[in-house]
């Protein structure tokens, strides 16, 4: 009985299914008429004012052109896709204080690697670092991937020019340590190879920054290369892991471009250095920085992207004034 009463319903349904049909078709037929007659004459006159007002430039056209938060929208050439919008450059101030409030400690206890492996299962169980960490990620969401290289093409490669004297002893900050490994394989902290001497640091994440370091390099070590109190550490970064399996499989071009009485002060590091970045103020990780650091690991003067003339000028006389005086 419950089988035959299924299969009346299952050919009722099917023996509607024309009518419903033609239902859908006849108010489908109805509508495209109703459309094309005098009820929906006041909807065509008034859209024929609203494109006479986007023609004239009346508010019509300041509607499309303008995005929720009133700004004008700028397209990629003849599409309808918008550019996208680049945050507003943030930057330090020349001559700003930079680094931190206390010296690196002279000796530094490195971890073995069961302990960074317990640290690093702590940090995940920890509900106060999944906080943080939660609020780092609600923080980027809105940055772009691409944000750094839209400020590239903004606002050039140079954030600002440098100033021409030294940040003052008393309110100059420290030099953040960073462990790292040498061309020639010697693990160092690079708070450890400035102390003593005055230090021209250069710090890059890409391949492009190279020529911006170069710029202050050259012009370095053409003056004090031969000055046993001056010298250059060159520290190369890549946070990403994918990009550091490369450049690691990479170094051995990387020994033979870099010449090799650099090599030992030619230091990499693989890994995040999200607090060593904004210690340091290094806004945009695709320029260049180079910073002087007097014996003491104090930064007294700093500079980003490629050098002008006047910065390697600066750079040479206030080099001269910490080895006459270094404190």
């Amino acid at each position: 009985m419950l089988i035959q009463r299924g299969a009346m319903i299952r050919r009722t349904r099917l023996g509607s299914l024309p009518t419903a049909i033609q239902q859908c078709r006849a108010l489908h037929i109805t509508a495209a008429v109703h459309s094309t007659s005098g009820p929906d004459k006041g909807s065509k006159e008034d859209k024929r004012a609203a494109d006479s007002k986007v023609e004239g430039g009346g508010e019509g056209k300041q509607a499309d052109n303008l995005d929720i938060y009133g700004r004008k929208i700028e397209y990629i050439g003849n599409t309808k896709f918008p550019r996208p919008r680049p945050k507003p450059r943030q930057t330090i101030a020349p001559g700003q204080a930079v680094g931190q409030a206390e010296p690196a400690p002279e000796k530094v206890v490195h971890r073995p690697l069961k302990q960074k492996i317990d640290d690093k299962w702590r940090d995940i169980l920890s509900p106060e670092k999944n906080l943080e960490s939660r609020a780092k990620i609600i923080n980027e969401i809105g940055t772009s991937y691409w944000q750094n290289v839209l400020d590239l093409r903004d606002n050039g490669t140079k954030l600002f020019e440098a100033p021409a004297q030294l940040i003052p002893a008393r309110q100059a900050r420290f030099l953040p340590n960073l462990e790292g490994k040498t061309l020639n394989g010697n693990s160092v902290d690079i708070a450890q190879m400035c102390r003593g001497k005055t230090t021209l640091l250069t710090v890059e994440f890409v391949k492009f920054a190279e020529k911006h370091t170069l710029s202050y390099i050259d012009v370095f070590e053409k003056a004090f290369g031969d000055r046993g109190k001056a010298q250059v550490v060159q520290v190369n970064i890549e946070e990403n892991w994918a990009k550091a399996a490369i450049l690691k499989m990479c170094l051995p071009y990387t020994k033979r471009v870099i010449p090799q009485h650099r090599h030992n002060s030619y230091v990499v590091h693989f890994g995040n250095v999200e607090t060593f970045r904004n210690a340091m103020g290094i806004a945009n990780p695709l320029i260049g920085y180079a910073f002087l650091i007097d014996p003491r690991t104090r930064i007294r003067w700093y500079a980003n992207g490629e050098a002008v003339k006047n910065e390697g000028v600066t750079m040479l006389a206030l080099t001269e004034a910490l080895l006459r005086k270094p404190n």
